[in-house]
């Protein structure tokens, strides 16, 4: 992640989003902000294969009715989640921007420093 990411609305939490706070976060350091977007990105992917499903098996649409709203509730709870924990980790800025520039920088510094390497 050499090139300067944009910032992104806290608001648009996209699967492309997700992606990018993935590589802002992988280092040898802490990775809570990309462990908490992949385990996202994988709801959200079990949310479209069980849209697929109602119509692959028509007569278990009730149940995929219901998985799918609670796919949602969990969806809804990490989105939440990954927001709060930004904030409070100050990779929001006061418009609501996600700074992935600093999340990348400061995530260079810490593996930097447990390396040794000034």
């Amino acid at each position: 992640m050499d090139a300067a990411q944009p910032n992104v609305k806290v608001s648009d939490i996209s699967d492309e989003v997700l992606l990018d706070i993935c590589q802002a976060a992988e280092i040898l350091a802490c990775e809570c902000p990309g462990y908490i977007a992949r385990i996202l990105r994988q709801v959200r992917t079990f949310q479209r294969y069980t849209h697929s499903c109602i119509e692959q098996f028509p007569e278990d649409a009730e149940t995929h009715v219901w998985l799918i709203a609670q796919a949602e509730r969990v969806n809804l709870l990490l989105v939440e989640t990954i927001i709060e924990l930004m904030q409070r980790e100050q990779l929001v800025d006061e418009s609501g921007q996600i700074l992935l520039d600093r999340m990348s920088m400061r995530a260079r510094e810490i593996a930097h420093k447990q390396l040794g390497i000034s």
